[in-house]
């Protein structure tokens, strides 16, 4: 039976018109003080709501997202129009958030510190702990959803800068510790037979199907 909250938490964005909240657009080389200023309000938005999520798991509530943001109702509404577009908004936010933290590392670092942060990800250890078929939702790969786009075009190109092939095989690699988080030792050594097995790039390197997580190597 088809969640509401699950479509709009994991589906494309565009699916959802009437909930979907885009950040501020602004004309192409142009550059306005209130632009700026709402791209700085949006951050804090975000942020508070990571906080409230933190409390409230998808319960969280319009009030709860300002408070924790430091804006009044009004501000928030601005910028997105339902919890279900803040919610949708979190996860790619954090999902970036995420990518740019590893952006320049090594592969072998960036995928070490890329699960260790999935693992204690406090969003994520919150949903374990109250919601965690909300959790199992997300950790299944959805190649239409935006944020699992970003991750994996961000995937891709750190294996390609590491002339390494098996987008797919990494990405339901990470996406298992949303589920299962492990310790940065046991995560070293998953890495380390990870990386071993992945193919050199080049034309006969395969893709694997993405429509589940994985177990990570034994």
């Amino acid at each position: 039976m088809s969640n509401p909250l699950f479509d709009t938490l994991f589906r494309p964005t565009t699916a959802s018109p009437a909930i979907a909240s885009a950040a501020p657009v602004r004309v192409t080389g142009t550059r306005t003080r209130a632009g700026n200023a709402m791209s700085r309000t949006r951050v804090a938005l975000l942020s508070g709501a990571a906080r409230a999520v933190e409390v409230s798991v998808t319960k969280i509530t319009m009030a709860q997202v300002a408070a924790a943001a430091g804006v009044a109702k009004a501000t928030l509404y601005n910028h997105f129009r339902t919890r279900e577009a803040v919610l949708a908004a979190l996860v790619v936010d954090q999902v970036g958030a995420l990518v740019d933290e590893q952006a320049g590392k090594a592969l072998e670092t960036a995928l070490v510190d890329a699960a260790a942060a999935i693992s204690g990800h406090p969003v994520a250890r919150g949903l374990a702990r109250v919601e965690p078929a909300t959790l199992a939702a997300l950790g299944r790969i959805d190649t239409g959803a935006e944020g699992w786009q970003r991750a994996r075009a961000a995937v891709a190109q750190a294996l390609a800068d590491a002339s390494r092939g098996g987008t797919d095989t990494v990405l339901r690699w990470l996406a298992s510790f949303l589920l299962s988080p492990a310790d940065p030792a046991t995560i070293a050594a998953d890495v380390a037979v990870l990386i071993a097995g992945l193919p050199v790039a080049g034309p006969a390197a395969a893709e694997a199907p993405v429509d589940q997580p994985v177990a990570r190597p034994a």
